[in-house]
Parts: structure tokens; sequence; C-alpha cells
């Protein structure tokens, strides 16, 4: 397959590392046992309900009305939360808060005790992703969809699932739980007919919406409004650095790169590897969308290794008795499968598992690439960001060493040696990273450089032996922090 860029360094001087590596089981294991008492001190909750930001272009009535309802924190049960807790616009719309991040990265939900199992998703430009997952027979790739793992269409049907996940907004809904799809909360529509904004939703839908439109009907357009929100020009904004930059589109003088930037500009659409998967170039049908703007995804499933995150407050949530549709009944145990563990079949009707997650091989461990637009959003310097889908990593510059040196294994020297991740480094070498959590599926699983490669699919994606300096992996971080929106004013996607 082709493989994502996501780079990583967990970037410790090697001796450091060694050291870190010997105590790694240790850790993990004291993490896991501390897990309620970090609980209650850190991770919290519930988290405080973010405030309305000012519009910072003219928004549709309709994208309006999405914009108030998915900052309107009286739509969870118990009230509190809105869909915008977890997703802020001060971090690139996705966790909030510094410390739940550098922990943990799952969010607390609305009932204390409570969270997810993934790290919230940014939906910054999640709406150009094609409807899917379909497969693509010429990139030999899953693409379109929305959440991690695939389990909804599009961005309105994502919209439907926060409220009535029983680890987030928590409200009770009629017909199934998530994550399949088709259920719908009583109480929250009902709350929807008397709020500041119900004048605003009959003006658009009709004085007569919530007589006419049965109740699951008026959940499904509160979806659809959302989704206007989420792909309005204020979050879809193309107002970057690299857009005001000459390889903006339109080309554009109002930013020039410093060196630093083109050498990693130049490693992203080059040695690194990054546009394999995070550049929309190669998938006509989102560039004519998009008007020829590059989202810096094409929005392809893909196993790029990446660890367990022993931090995850989710292996802890074992009570059924308290939680019964959002426990974890695997403890520690629980893999997280991606593709392989969605529960709704495709658009063409292709399923993912048959009885339980994980159990047709080639979906295991699959998970979506997301936009590395506002990858490095972050309201302080010293705001600490989570990433990848679990958040196992807390910065760039882990994520872009993880994509460099995840074959790598160092001896007490420092001498570093490439090795198989399925048959791990020979005696005296410690990796430089846990293992993946799936094994099957993983990109470049073997080491192999760009020369070793036996096909044209492995030569576009050599996550774990990229063979960059400890420079080349800083001009790259240095590249991915100007694609944060805010530069110039919106610049959005003509209608």
């Amino acid at each position: 397959m082709l493989r994502i860029f996501r780079s990583s360094p967990w970037r410790k001087r090697r001796a450091i590392c060694l050291v870190l590596l010997g105590l790694a089981a240790a850790v993990t294991s004291v993490a896991l046992m501390l897990q309620d008492d970090v609980r209650a001190d850190v991770l919290g909750g519930p988290l405080p309900s973010p405030r309305l930001p000012p519009d910072t272009i003219q928004l549709t009535p309709v994208e309006k009305l999405g914009k108030l309802m998915l900052y309107d924190s009286t739509l969870s049960n118990p009230p509190g939360y809105s869909c915008a807790t977890c997703h802020v616009h001060e971090t690139g719309f996705t966790g909030p808060n510094s410390e739940i991040n550098a922990f943990a990265g799952p969010q607390p939900g609305v009932v204390p005790g409570r969270f997810s199992d993934r790290k919230p998703q940014s939906y910054l430009y999640a709406a150009f992703s094609p409807e899917g997952p379909y497969y693509d027979p010429h990139l030999q790739v899953w693409l379109g969809g929305n959440f991690w793992d695939g389990r909804v269409p599009d961005v309105a049907k994502q919209a439907l699932q926060p409220p009535i996940n029983p680890n987030e907004m928590a409200n009770d809904p009629e017909g199934p739980y998530p994550p399949a799809a088709g259920g719908y909360p009583p109480l929250l529509v009902q709350k929807l007919a008397n709020r500041p904004y119900t004048s605003l939703f009959k003006q658009i839908y009709g004085e007569d919406v919530f007589h006419v439109y049965t109740p699951k009907q008026i959940y499904e357009i509160f979806g659809e409004s959302l989704a206007a929100y989420q792909s309005s020009g204020e979050v879809c904004a193309f107002s970057s650095k690299y857009d005001a930059s000459k390889y903006g589109t339109p080309p554009r003088n109002l930013y020039t790169l410093s060196a630093s930037e083109e050498r990693g500009r130049q490693l992203y659409f080059g040695q690194a590897q990054c546009s394999a998967c995070h550049s929309s170039a190669a998938v006509p049908a989102i560039q004519a969308t998009t008007q020829g703007k590059d989202t810096l995804t094409m929005y392809c499933y893909a196993n790029i290794g990446v660890p367990k995150n022993p931090g995850n407050p989710y292996y802890q949530q074992t009570d059924k008795e308290s939680n019964p549709h959002g426990y974890n009944s695997l403890g520690t145990k629980y893999i997280d499968y991606g593709l392989g563990a969605n529960p709704n079949p495709a658009p063409d009707g292709t399923r993912f598992y048959k009885n339980v997650p994980g159990d047709i091989p080639e979906f295991r461990g699959l998970f979506k690439t997301p936009s590395l637009r506002g990858t490095d959003k972050r309201p302080s310097a010293d705001f600490v960001k989570a990433y990848m889908h679990n958040g196992v990593f807390k910065s760039l510059k882990d994520v872009v060493h993880f994509y460099n040196k995840r074959n790598i294994a160092v001896d007490a020297s420092g001498k570093e040696m490439v090795f198989d991740l399925r048959k791990g480094p020979p005696s005296g070498y410690s990796p430089l990273f846990p293992p993946p959590e799936v094994l099957e599926n993983v990109q470049n699983v073997t080491g192999a450089t760009p020369a070793q490669a036996t096909s044209a699919i492995e030569s576009n994606g050599q996550i774990g032996h990229l063979q960059l300096s400890s420079e080349q992996e800083v001009d790259l971080v240095n590249f991915l922090k100007i694609l944060n929106d805010g530069y110039t004013r919106p610049n959005p996607v003509s209608p």
C-alpha cells in the first residue's frame, strides 16, 4: 500500500533511549496501576465548555446554525458538553487540554470516569473526504468515509455519533448505540425546539419543521447543519503560510519559506514520502472538489505500526454495571483494529469484520489518514498535543522520528541496525520504539529502503527507515508548522 508520512522522533540521545527502553515495561505497568488516581487528579473531567468564537467569514444561515449547535453545551446528557468541547479551534479542532493530551490523548466524556477509546480526530478538511470507505484499484488503498475507522460515509453522518456515544455526550438513543449507525437521541431533538437559535432553525427548514418531520429526521437535519459548518471557509480556510506562498493554489507572494522550511517541503514531497498519503494530488475527484487546492491528505487507510498507548484510560474502563454500552470488556488486552473494527458496511456492501473486530486479516490495523493542516495548531508554545489515533506521541518531533526510525534498533554503544518488525532485533540490540499494536498489514514491516523495494508500491512508502538525518527531521517539522491556517484571511474554495 501507499504510505502516509507521519514521522516521529522519540528524539532522545541513544544512551538515554537505552535507559528508557529498559524502564519501558515498568513505566507501562505503573501507568496502568495508577490510572484511577491519575484520572481523578490529572485527567479529571468533565472538560469546560469552550466559548463560541467570533465568525471569521460571513457564514450562510445553515453554516451559522451548524456552528451554534456545535458549540451548544446543553445538548449532552447531563448538560455540559458540546461537540466543540473536544474539538476546539485553538488546537486545530482536537483535544483541548494539555495535561490530558500529555498523559492520555483520548478525552473524558461528560459522565465522569468515561473516556473515548481514541484521540479526537480533527475535523479540519474532513469535509473533502470522499463518500466511503471505498477501494481505489489504481492507488490500491481504501479511501474516504469519516472517523479513524471509517465507520460513517461522510461528515453529516459523523456529526450524529458523538451525541449518542456513551463515552462522549452520553445521550440515550432510540435505536442502535455507537459505533453502529442509525440511532437518534429524543432528548436532544426536544432541546433543539427551544434553544436561542431555534428561530434560525425554523427560518431555514420551515416554521413547522418540528411538527412535519419525525425526531429521527430532525436529528439528521442537525447532522447536515453541523456538516455545513464543518465544510465552511471558517473550518476549511486554506489560509496557512503554505497557501500564502508561491506553492499555494493559486500561487501567492505573501509568504516566503525559510531555508529550513523549504528543505522540509522538498522532503515532504520527496525523500520522506509524506505526500504518498498526505496529499490529495493523486486523487482527481478530491482535486476537482477543492479546485486544485491540496488537502494534504488523500483520506486513505493504512497501518503505520503505531504502538499502544499505555496511558489510554479506556484500558481501565471495564465496569459493565456503570457503563453497559461503553465499557471495555477486554481491559488492557483490548486491541484497536481500526478499519478492521468498523461495524458498518462500506457503501458497496463490503464488511470489515465478520463476527468480532479483526477477524478479516486484510483490514487489521488500518486507520484513516487525517489532513496535516493545523497539525501544530496550539494556543501556546508549551501546549502539548497528542498525535496518532491513540495519542501515543506528544510532539511532531516524536512523530517524524517514528516515521524515520521505527525499524531501527541500537546496541549499548549506540550502533544502529535495521530489523524486521516481525522478527525483532538480534540479541544485544534494543528497538527505538515499542512494537506495533497490530502487526498485520504494517507498511514496510521489513524496514526496506526504496532501493531495496521489490515493487512499485513498496517503493512509495518506506516508513520506518527513511534514512533522514537529525537535521532533516528538524526541517520536516519546520515545514509542518507552516500548515496552520490563520496567516491570511480565509481563502476557501468557492461554491
